[in-house]
């Protein structure tokens, strides 16, 4: 192979699962539960030798994320972009809390694109930050086997991008399932006449779940 030619190995983990009731957690710092902690540990377990970590800041991604890389004496990136979506009024509730909501969430369920959670951060914003990451990642990890711990809502719009999907239409959100602790991998081949992500697989469920 040219010289020229360069590769990369780029692995979404979404965190594991949280500590506590379910709810709409985007950029609400929660905790990692203890079995969603082995979810992670166990992915990762059966994976690549990593160079690099690049995590979200929250601490369900991020913790994780820093043990990771001390155990395995690699640096840790942080890069704030790679927060999950914020839904605004909505974000931090459990969904038993929301149940007055529910008709605004019915909405929204069906066309996310078209209703923005109140105080929150419409889908197009979402979508242009995450393309914006997906970016500065390929850069960042070109040459490199890399772990990006990040979560469910933005491995969706990477995978979206990537295979050319309506990004706007609340069927794929519904049907593509993403699971704690799961592993997507993309491989990138990187030439002279350009960079070509290429999904290896979506959403390997963490051995533990």
């Amino acid at each position: 192979m040219n010289s020229s030619y360069q590769s990369a190995i780029i692995d979404l983990l979404r965190h594991g699962a949280i500590a506590g009731d379910a709810g709409l957690y985007g950029h609400t710092d929660v905790a990692l539960s203890e079995s969603g902690w082995r979810q992670m540990q166990q992915s990762v377990n059966i994976d690549l030798q990593y160079q690099q970590v690049i995590s979200s800041p929250l601490q369900r991604c991020h913790r994780f994320a820093k043990d990771y890389s001390r155990r395995h004496a690699l640096q840790l990136n942080t890069d704030p972009q790679l927060r999950e979506m914020n839904f605004g009024d909505w974000d931090g509730h459990t969904f038993d809390h929301l149940q007055t909501r529910w008709p605004e969430l019915e909405k929204f369920w069906q066309a996310p694109a078209e209703v923005t959670p109140p105080e929150g951060e419409s889908l197009l914003a979402f979508k242009n930050r995450i393309t914006q990451v997906w970016q500065s990642l390929l850069q960042q990890c070109r040459g490199t086997q890399a772990l990006v711990v990040t979560h469910a809502g933005v491995i969706r719009m990477i995978l979206a991008q990537l295979l050319c999907v309506n990004w706007q239409s609340a069927d794929y959100y519904q049907h593509l399932r993403i699971d704690y602790g799961s592993i997507t991998r993309i491989q990138v081949l990187y030439t002279e006449d350009g960079v070509y992500p290429q999904i290896r697989f979506i959403g390997r469920p963490s051995p533990a779940i």
